[in-house]
């Protein structure tokens, strides 16, 4: 079968998210390590190492759902079936966690940038020639 053009779209958005919740996960990181230095000096050893925990918690996720949207763009371009369910659920918990991080970082634009990725990635992943071409 051949690609349909609504599938190429999806896995360039999809390497482009990849990408950019690589970035993310990696400044999340230098944030988490800054942070977690500061929470220690003031409040103590415990204090710097939940702080740093916690936002190194973002840090992680950030970077395996990078790791694993570079995955699934090999498969979305490849029309594996097993892609459109992993970008699926991969777009679900990255627009939970961008919701999430909203709440609690000054990153908003970065934040953003990643949700709408994961709102374009959803809408191309329910359009019904992507479906068809998928086998779902």
């Amino acid at each position: 079968m051949n690609r349909p053009q609504s599938v190429t779209i999806l896995a360039i958005l999809q390497l482009l998210s990849a990408i950019f919740s690589l970035f993310d996960g990696l400044i999340i990181l230098f944030f988490a390590g800054i942070f977690g230095g500061i929470g220690g000096a003031l409040g103590g050893a415990k204090v710097g190492t939940v702080i740093g925990g916690a936002i190194a918690l973002f840090a992680a996720i950030s970077l395996i759902i990078g790791i694993a949207s570079l995955i699934l763009t090999w498969g979305l371009y490849q029309l594996k079936s097993w892609a459109w369910m992993g970008t699926l659920i991969v777009h679900a918990i990255a627009a939970l966690a961008q919701l999430a991080k909203l709440f609690g970082t000054a990153g908003a634009g970065a934040n953003f940038l990643i949700l709408g990725f994961a709102v374009g990635c959803i809408y191309y992943l329910l359009k019904p020639d992507v479906k068809q071409a998928f086998g779902v």
